[in-house]
């Protein structure tokens, strides 16, 4: 009897793109092909990494200290986390706490034993799209509901259809603490040299779908919440994407991080090193 293909995990793509290898033969063939047609992207999904990571200690020393990152994919063997840069950054007279979440099985497993001798993370196997049922979860409840979240969605939405995305957005809106933040990056289309049609493709080859979309679309996810945006970065040089920074509506303050400016999202000449 034939054994059926292992599906390709886009967790464990998406992890070898930053320098990881737990990657598995079939998956190692999307990445070759991905970079094949989009050269850039392996730099440029290290530059997005890299920047999500600098926000999270910003929003740390800010005070704020509940971290739920959803679709969080594989962790990074050798390079700081989420809950390491919380719990390192933190101003907050509470220990920071971070809930990591994935439906990808892979990603939650690989996270969960990272985390064996950690109290200050832990990994819930969950899909991200079902908020009413995530946030009943007993991991997240055992976050204090009347202090703010931080609900971190990098390099997620992209991967979404655009209803799902434009849903879950609304609906942490609806659902999360006054004072809450929503963080999250977007690809957005582009042409030539980081044309992103090609990359498209070569996503949709895996089964993988993945939707860049124009800055109009993503803004209008913010409703009536204030928002900083950073980017589009889309001119020559530039990774074709954008981060948003979303905070209930209320008092309190609320400031573009200083790091936010033109200047960043430039794509390395080389790939970065893994450390």
């Amino acid at each position: 009897m034939t054994r059926p293909v292992p599906p390709v995990s886009p967790a464990r793509v998406h992890a070898e793109l930053l320098g990881g290898d737990s990657a598995s033969p079939l998956d190692s063939a999307v990445v070759r092909r991905v970079t094949e047609l989009a050269p850039w992207w392996p730099a440029a999904a290290w530059e997005l990494h890299r920047d999500g990571l600098r926000l999270v200690a910003h929003l740390a020393a800010q005070g704020l200290d509940q971290f739920l990152d959803l679709g969080s994919g594989l962790p990074s063997p050798g390079r700081r986390q989420v809950h390491g840069l919380a719990t390192a950054y933190s101003t907050s007279r509470h220990a920071a706490r971070t809930v990591y979440v994935d439906r990808d099985p892979h990603a939650h497993v690989g996270r969960r034993i990272s985390l064996a001798d950690r109290t200050d993370a832990i990994s819930v196997h969950a899909d991200i799209t079902d908020t009413e049922a995530l946030l009943e979860h007993p991991a997240v409840q055992e976050l204090d509901p009347q202090r703010p979240f931080v609900v971190l969605l990098h390099d997620v939405l992209h991967w979404m259809p655009g209803k799902a995305a434009a849903h879950l957005v609304a609906d942490l809106r609806r659902r999360l603490p006054p004072g809450s933040l929503i963080s999250f990056t977007h690809l957005l289309p582009a042409p030539p040299p980081y044309a992103t049609t090609p990359l498209v493709r070569a996503y949709c080859e895996a089964g993988i779908g993945l939707s860049p979309r124009d800055l109009s679309v993503i803004s209008a996810w913010s409703g009536s919440w204030p928002t900083y945006t950073n980017g589009p970065h889309t001119g020559a040089g530039l990774v074709p994407v954008c981060a948003s920074l979303l905070r209930t509506p209320g008092p309190g303050p609320f400031s573009r991080p200083a790091f936010w400016s033109s200047s960043r999202c430039q794509v390395p000449r080389s790939t970065p090193s893994t450390r």
